[in-house]
């Protein structure tokens, strides 16, 4: 059994985002805190993906305040589409399941096939994306499957997904959302954490 195939493998940078000025961006940028350049430990922020029938495929996406992030929803759990909304209802992101499932990240993930986004090494041991250039790699550890930045001296921890009492747990750094990469992190956690062959 393919120990990824329990979930997404994703990320990409927002074609939008700008180191200066975030304008473009993620409507959620602004509304997360963002760390001072002094901070030297990675913020978190938390999302649960809170399942309204037993399952990730239709679920709440929880996030700081308790507020409602995102939706998905999966019009045929053995078939069919699954999308993610934002809190206005717009489609961020959409899957659509057959037997090579085809994945699609609004302005920043084209029309792929899953196993393409997240590609698997030739080790099985963890899971690359490419994204405008910057590489990026899922590695299960501790109960975790952690998200780094890749090809760089110091690879930087931008996300991890677990399994929580109430749901999938998705945390990210202010970083990766301050970078666009949010949307990305929920795509992937939805993938990883399906139960689907995402191959």
């Amino acid at each position: 059994m393919n120990p990824y195939a329990q979930g997404g493998w994703s990320n990409a940078y927002n074609p939008n985002a700008v180191n200066s000025q975030p304008s473009g961006t993620s409507p959620l940028y602004g509304a997360l805190p963002y760390p001072t350049p002094s901070s030297t430990a990675p913020t978190f922020l938390t999302f649960i993906f809170t399942p309204l029938d037993g399952t990730i495929l239709n679920s709440l996406v929880m996030g700081p305040q308790s507020k409602t992030y995102f939706r998905i929803n999966t019009d045929s759990i053995s078939s069919g589409f699954s999308i993610i909304q934002n809190p206005t209802l717009e489609s961020v992101a959409l899957i659509e399941w057959r037997s090579h499932p085809i994945v699609e990240i609004r302005n920043i993930v084209s029309k792929r096939s899953t196993s393409q986004l997240l590609a698997l090494s030739s080790d099985n041991t963890h899971r690359v994306m490419e994204l405008r250039g910057k590489k990026f790699r899922w590695t299960p550890s501790e109960g975790y499957i952690r998200l780094y930045s890749t090809g760089v001296p110091n690879p930087q921890l931008f996300g991890r997904i677990s399994q929580g009492q109430n749901g999938v747990v998705l945390e990210v750094t202010t970083e990766a959302v301050h970078i666009g990469l949010l949307e990305v992190c929920i795509t992937s956690a939805l993938l990883l954490m399906s139960g689907r062959n995402i191959d």
